[in-house]
């Protein structure tokens, strides 16, 4: 998105929707895999004992209002759930919902920008917001994922690496190996 800001700064509009379009390719291809990893994540969850303290999502790290709104029910709704474990799984769901949401928002303004060919600076400004929003919940996502690998046994970690390959394998066939 930056790239595509850059080069739309240097008034060649063609080449920055050409990049826009990559981008929204990517999204769209990355975030049911995203999806799919908090989702098996949620389910080995429940096979951990412990997991260290969760945080929740800060709401100043967002510029959509829903995801704003959405930190901070996560922010409410950790003080009222009272194990880790929960809290984990709270976070699971709201990073989840957080990832369709600016998914959707941001394939959405993309299309937008394509189809009119728009030159708007608000506009390109708002999808370079939402694409940081989308990186903000990726990387909570993925540091999610870590904090479960930490306190996975060996054997529940193999397990779920199996299960993320056979996802990955299942959703991408051509990355499958005969």
């Amino acid at each position: 998105m930056n790239e595509a800001l850059s080069i739309k700064k240097l008034g060649d509009i063609d080449e920055a929707i050409r990049f826009l379009n990559i981008g929204c390719e990517v999204i769209e291809r990355f975030t049911p895999d995203l999806l799919s990893l908090l989702s098996v994540m949620a389910r080995f969850s429940r096979m951990v004992s412990a997991i260290a303290p969760v945080e929740p999502l800060v709401p100043k790290d967002f510029h959509l209002a829903e995801l704003v709104s959405l930190a901070h029910l996560h922010r409410l709704m950790n003080q009222v759930v009272v194990s880790t474990k929960q809290r984990f799984r709270m976070r699971i769901y709201i990073l989840g919902k957080g990832i369709s949401i600016a998914s959707r928002y941001l394939i959405s303004k993309i299309k937008d920008i394509v189809v009119t060919k728009s030159q708007d600076q608000k506009e390109w400004r708002e999808i370079v917001e939402i694409e940081q929003d989308f990186n903000t919940l990726s990387r909570e996502s993925l540091q999610s994922f870590r904090t479960l690998l930490e306190v996975l046994s060996g054997e529940d970690a193999r397990r779920l690496s199996q299960d993320l390959r056979i996802k990955t394998a299942s959703t991408h066939p051509t990355n499958h190996v005969a």
